[in-house]
């Protein structure tokens, strides 16, 4: 006879993984499939290695911009500093510095042009889309000075096995450790970490979390150093997966970096989100990329489908609030 009077355990899920994070892994299964049947060539080993492979600048990248966004900031010269530090990085190495000290440099460089972001829009006020605009042309400009339409491709061998091999005996690429590694850190501190709640209630509302006691401006100076910094590692990195330095790479990333995050649900104003949705974004957007790229469709169509799942990703929310305060509104005049 089982006792009636025993506690009933309350088994929900955990607070990151909510209605939104379930419907992308609903995604993530529909579009698996469909490319699978559709093409002979997307369910195979060799074509999940070249796409971890080729994604992974892109994945680099979008894992300071969640913790960017949640803090209700943004940063749209990703792409430019990946860039200009991989520009940085090709010249000093044609200069006769040892590999290590160039991708030092060439990392420092992305560092150096995070912290330019973070002074533009911490200490001066002014706001993260505009500065970070402006930047955009400012660290592409500066790629293209110091490159032109040249191309660097003496690179050292060291980079790009590790940007182009696979981990001995597997298929899995080095390059998608590093990544492994960074997202899986982000995740714990975001969400069970103090920073990551100190980053949630900024994102909130600033000036509370300023009353509160909280060092506002040293944790969003702090967030834009950690953008350009990975976006330097993840220019770097792409370089050696290309083998070649150029000034126009990862021209248009930006756009996809953020499209992925607010897909992922992280608010467009701040203080909402989860990182497994930005994971399962990723995963979503990799795999549509993927399967299109076989299909021969061409980059705007690609471009094209990421714009539309992030407008999906801002209309739905909006909808879904709407329709829940219109029910409360009825549930209120009929009580």
């Amino acid at each position: 006879m089982t006792d009636s009077t025993a506690p009933v355990r309350n088994r929900r899920l955990p607070a990151w993984l909510g209605p939104w994070e379930l419907m992308l892994a609903a995604l993530v299964v529909l579009a698996f499939v469909l490319a699978s049947v559709t093409n002979p060539y997307f369910a195979t080993a060799d074509n999940f290695a070249i796409t971890a492979i080729g994604a992974l600048g892109l994945c680099l990248m979008v894992v300071p911009m969640a913790w960017l966004m949640v803090a209700g900031e943004i940063d749209l010269s990703v792409a430019s500093i990946f860039g200009l530090s991989a520009a940085i990085f090709g010249l000093t190495l044609r200069a006769g510095l040892p590999p290590w000290l160039a991708i030092i440099t060439g990392i420092l460089a992305g560092t150096l042009a995070g912290l330019v972001n973070g002074l533009l829009v911490v200490d001066i006020g002014l706001p993260s889309l505009i500065v970070t605009i402006g930047t955009l042309g400012l660290y592409r400009g500066g790629a293209y000075i110091l490159l032109g339409n040249e191309g660097i491709s003496d690179l050292p061998p060291a980079l790009t096995s590790f940007a182009q091999d696979s981990v001995p005996g597997s298929l899995v690429p080095y390059g998608f450790l590093l990544f492994l590694v960074l997202a899986v850190v982000a995740a714990v501190l975001l969400h069970r970490g103090a920073i990551g709640r100190k980053v949630f209630a900024i994102g909130s509302s600033a000036e509370v979390a300023r009353f509160s006691g909280l060092a506002v401006r040293r944790i969003k100076r702090g967030l834009f150093l950690f953008s350009g910094t990975v976006a330097g590692v993840a220019g770097i990195a792409y370089s050696g997966y290309i083998s070649t330095v150029r000034a126009t790479n990862g021209t248009g990333l930006e756009l996809v970096v953020i499209g992925i995050v607010l897909i992922g649900g992280v608010s467009m104003y701040g203080g909402r989100g989860s990182f497994a949705g930005v994971v399962l974004a990723l995963v979503l957007v990799t795999i549509l990329t993927s399967w299109m790229t076989l299909d021969d469709a061409e980059t705007a169509v690609q471009y094209m489908v990421t714009g539309l799942l992030m407008v999906g990703a801002v209309v739905v929310p909006a909808l879904a609030a709407r329709i829940r305060a219109a029910r409360g509104r009825q549930t209120g005049a009929r009580s």
